[in-house]
């Protein structure tokens, strides 16, 4: 057995940084490549040491890495060696997996999800906890066992306990932690690479003007269902996610061009965001002054899972058909106003959205913006 360390593996002229790889000659016919992460320009690489030159910003990180990779290859060849079983590509890896203290991918998963969460959301970190939960149901693998066929077991096996959509959000944090191990040299190929995760269209549900009316007209006694009813409705109207309607405050409404706004930072995000308030928006907020009790928060403290409760009973009193749910408020105002005219940049702005792409284009937005297009369209209610 050979173990050859590469600067530019294919030897192809270029100036363009390459990566240093790592070559396990098993036999004449069998050989494996592992890479390090380190990318570097062929000045940088001394092809004497085998090692990247003193002269390069990251020069000690990077010999440290090629370092212990070259470490961990050699150990598993010896491993190989003495253990007397047969000199295979298969074999190695099982030996250079041992080497790895025995860590499975679904150890890894679990260490890499506590190490991030601390900058992750509660409601984000559950979510991935679940995650790494349902693999776990789905077997233990060590890294040299993840192929694309593993991938499209587990696309199968998710397929049978959840949406095709939460299948698909699912294999995204796999296929990232995935990612991350073969940056830090622990696997060799991405089994996504020859896996393309199937696209599915997500049906989102919104009301009618004439099925708003219905809720908005309803004559309702209890009490709790028509502060409920409230909070919906202005949902409806603001495109509030139900997290940053129940952390809105009081100071949180501001005048901004003559037109009342919510300015605040989006729970979800941390991006500032600007909503401008109709006419019903403000009539809804008039109900929940201030209190002793409460000189925060407009809205009562109320789980989603409780709130979308008693919208159920909302929409049957109501005799709305479909599913009510605070998503479904969201989708509302998104489509309601876009038929009112609503440019979509500015629709896009207000309900926040996060793609990297279109950011750049709704951070400019300003409340002036937002002002004029509310006034030129004449837009005071949905």
């Amino acid at each position: 057995m050979r173990i050859i360390c590469f600067w530019n593996r294919r030897g192809n002229k270029t100036d363009k940084p390459q990566s240093v790889t790592f070559e396990v000659y098993i036999s004449r016919t069998e050989r494996l490549t592992f890479r390090t992460g380190v990318i570097i320009e062929q000045r940088f690489w001394d092809f004497k040491t085998d090692l990247v030159k003193p002269n390069h910003p990251e020069s000690k990180l990077h010999n440290l890495k090629i370092s212990e990779i070259k470490e961990k290859l050699h150990k598993a060849a010896d491993k190989l060696i003495k253990s007397g079983w047969p000199i295979t590509a298969d074999n190695y890896k099982k030996a250079l997996e041992n080497d790895h203290s025995g860590q499975t991918f679904n150890d890894y998963l679990s260490q890499q999800l506590e190490l991030d969460s601390g900058t992750l959301k509660h409601s984000t970190y559950r979510r991935l906890k679940s995650v790494v939960a349902h693999w776990n149901k789905f077997g233990t693998y060590k890294f040299y066992q993840i192929d694309s066929n593993t991938i499209r077991a587990y696309h199968n096996y998710c397929l049978k306990t959840m949406k095709p959509s939460t299948t698909g959000k699912n294999h995204k944090v796999i296929s990232k932690y995935l990612k991350r191990a073969i940056a830090q040299g622990l696997m060799e190929v991405n089994p996504y690479s020859s896996f393309k995760i199937p696209a599915y269209a997500i049906r989102r549900t919104f009301l009618t003007t004439e099925e708003l009316n219905q809720i908005r007209e309803k004559n309702i006694v209890n009490t709790r269902l028509n502060v409920v009813r409230d909070m919906f409705l202005f949902m409806c109207l603001t495109g509030l996610e139900y997290a940053d309607l129940q952390l809105l405050k009081h100071s949180d409404i501001v005048t901004k061009e003559e037109n009342l706004f919510i300015i605040k930072e989006r729970t979800k995000t941390a991006e500032v965001y600007a909503i401008p308030l109709l006419t019903e928006a403000i009539e809804i907020i008039s109900k929940y002054p201030p209190t002793p009790d409460n000189k925060d928060f407009i809205f009562p403290r109320r789980s989603n899972q409780r709130l979308n409760s008693y919208l159920v009973e909302i929409a049957a009193l109501c005799n709305v058909e479909k599913t009510l749910t605070t998503i479904v408020a969201r989708h509302t105002f998104a489509t309601l106003i876009l038929t009112k005219g609503m440019p979509i940049e500015t629709v896009s702005h207000i309900l926040g959205h996060s793609n990297v792409k279109t950011t750049k284009i709704y951070a400019k937005l300003i409340t002036a913006k937002i002002t004029a297009d509310l006034k030129r369209l004449n837009i005071t209610n949905l």
